[in-house]
């Protein structure tokens, strides 16, 4: 699976030569960076990428990403041997939660660390706490897209409203722009599907001209009639369904920006989605 690294973290080094002062360099040696593939984005996790350029094997035994600006971090046991010459092990953990400090769209995160619990070949138990960059690219990425979603949680609610299932096996449904806490005037500019499922406005379907509706003030909600196919359903897709039910969205308050969001999906729509998506496999390997 292709992974992208999106932070390098320097060498460090779990302790220092003697410098003639007569005490023992330090048999751990490592160097970090943080990756995130497609799975960890849909899981919230990132990757702790390891590499040992000690002199000997040393296996991890306990990681912990320690970030204060997420909540929801622990520990995690790992069983991780590193050979020597600074071969790449990865050890996925949970990133949390981010915490938001009220509207900012696009905090910083806090300076972090990674803890390590790394025992060594004679059987020994080393703590090691290495520090991330600061300010770290991706962890102020992380939080900000938590900080945005939760923002757009408390003004607007995205949502998909009741379904009807066709003879040809698609859905028609509706998407629903609901206002909570914003007064202004919400611009939803744009929904698109899943890997897997195409949403599309009706009647025009493709054709259909952005932005797809307008929530005025002194308007409850609006809603856009949908229908749902499996037309994105080929063997490639199936075989990459990483993000079955993730679906796109992206809105604008008063005129602004687009923000990015998704379409929030209940046990109703997974129930609902569950026949097309067996239907459109069940075709593709009778071809």
């Amino acid at each position: 699976m292709k992974r992208v690294a999106l932070v390098v973290v320097l060498a460090l080094l779990a302790g220092c030569g003697n410098g003639g002062t007569g005490k023992k360099e330090s048999p751990v040696k490592m160097r970090i960076e943080l990756t995130q593939g497609r799975v960890d984005e849909v899981r919230h996790t990132v990757q702790i990428s390891m590499h040992n350029e000690g002199p000997a094997k040393v296996t991890v035994e306990r990681v912990e990403l320690q970030a204060p600006s997420f909540k929801g971090v622990g520990p995690v046991a790992v069983d991780a041997p590193l050979p020597v010459g600074g071969l790449r092990v990865d050890v996925p953990v949970s990133y949390g939660t981010g915490i938001c400090q009220g509207d900012e769209l696009k905090p910083r995160s806090a300076a972090s660390h990674v803890g390590f619990a790394v025992r060594t070949e004679d059987g020994k138990l080393h703590d090691l706490r290495l520090p991330l960059p600061d300010p770290d690219p991706m962890l102020d990425k992380l939080l900000a897209i938590d900080c945005q979603q939760a923002y757009l949680d408390r003004q607007v609610s995205l949502t998909f409203g009741p379904w009807t299932h066709l003879p040809s096996g698609w859905l028609n449904g509706t998407v629903v722009l609901k206002r909570a806490g914003y007064t202004g005037t919400v611009t939803l500019q744009e929904f698109v599907g899943s890997i897997l499922l195409e949403v599309l406005p009706l009647p025009a379907r493709e054709q259909t001209p952005k932005p797809y509706a307008v929530l005025q003030p002194g308007q409850t909600e609006v809603t856009v009639p949908i229908v749902v196919d499996g037309e994105r359903c080929t063997p490639h897709a199936l075989a990459e369904i990483k993000k079955p039910y993730v679906f796109p969205a992206w809105l604008s308050l008063d005129g602004g920006p687009p923000l990015y969001t998704e379409l929030r999906i209940t046990d109703a729509e997974r129930d609902a989605f569950k026949p097309v998506i067996d239907a459109c496999a069940a075709s593709r390997t009778e071809m």
